[in-house]
């Protein structure tokens, strides 16, 4: 029997067309507002950086995009495997749904991404509404099992 690594999912309906939510999770001056910190280091090639607190980053790079629909990235998580995120993007009657799966995440972390992710997306919502996010975004944890 083959155990497979536990993954995330979550979906918000948010109150904003498509276009302007595709530009919030793609557009690193957008990103820095609500994720963190975030440097596109490689267009060319999907790579980035994103700064989440002092001493606090994660690096990746991303692996597939179908603009203004979806994209999937792999996140360093050394010593672990890369996890998988996958962000659709689609229009609703009012605004529009994000649906955000992570993949391939070490059951020592997952707590950890649950955490990031639930504080990360509410933040979104806060900047989809005109509001300064103001809760932070979890650090990571030194060590991670």
């Amino acid at each position: 029997m083959t155990r497979r690594a536990p993954q995330l999912r979550y979906v918000r309906t948010l109150n904003c067309g498509a276009d302007r939510l595709w530009d919030l999770i793609t557009k690193p001056e957008l990103l820095s507002g609500w994720l963190g910190a975030t440097l596109l280091s490689s267009t060319q090639y999907g790579g980035f950086l994103v700064t989440t607190g002092p001493q606090t980053q994660q690096t990746g790079i991303v692996t597939t995009c179908e603009p203004p629909h979806y994209f999937q990235a792999a996140f360093d998580d050394p010593p672990h495997r890369p996890a998988t995120v996958l962000v659709d993007v689609v229009p609703a009657r009012r605004g529009s749904h994000l649906i955000l799966t992570q993949g391939g995440i070490h059951h020592s972390r997952l707590d950890y991404y649950d955490t990031f992710w639930r504080t990360a997306l509410d933040r979104l919502e806060q900047a989809v509404d005109g509001r300064t996010p103001v809760t932070p975004v979890p650090r990571r944890p030194e060590s991670a099992g």
